[in-house]
């Protein structure tokens, strides 16, 4: 498995992780004190990963990668010219899937734990 790639999952699974461990405490947390509010604001926490998963381009900064783009452009021959449309386009797709489904996930679990957390137990 290529090292961006298996960065890009230890990162998505650290993002899981922590929505796991944030509506697990805050099921006790509700649970513990008969107040549902608890599940709810575990869902804002939920959508602020979301949102910082998804929105992770912008705010890593990516320098090793531009600079290994930027050395492959200086190299001259149509293999090389190939291998850097093939990089350049794995690198978009991994980061594409991998991200934006996990990131999407997050905000769509974040925001109906966020919205409807606080009437378990009510219904």
């Amino acid at each position: 498995m290529p090292q961006g790639v298996a960065s890009l999952r230890r990162i998505v699974l650290g993002f899981w992780a922590a929505s796991v461990a944030t509506v697990g405490g805050a099921v006790w947390l509700s649970t513990a004190t008969a107040d549902g509010t608890w599940l709810a604001r575990s869902g804002a926490v939920l959508t602020a990963l979301g949102l910082v998963l998804a929105s992770r381009k912008i705010l890593i900064a990516r320098n090793d990668l531009l600079a290994l783009l930027h050395d492959m452009e200086k190299a001259d021959g149509a293999e090389r010219t190939a291998r850097l449309a093939s990089f350049k386009q794995l690198q978009k797709d991994i980061d594409r899937q991998v991200l934006e489904k996990a990131g999407f996930a997050l905000l769509v679990i974040g925001t109906l734990i966020w919205g409807f957390g606080d009437l378990v137990g009510k219904l």
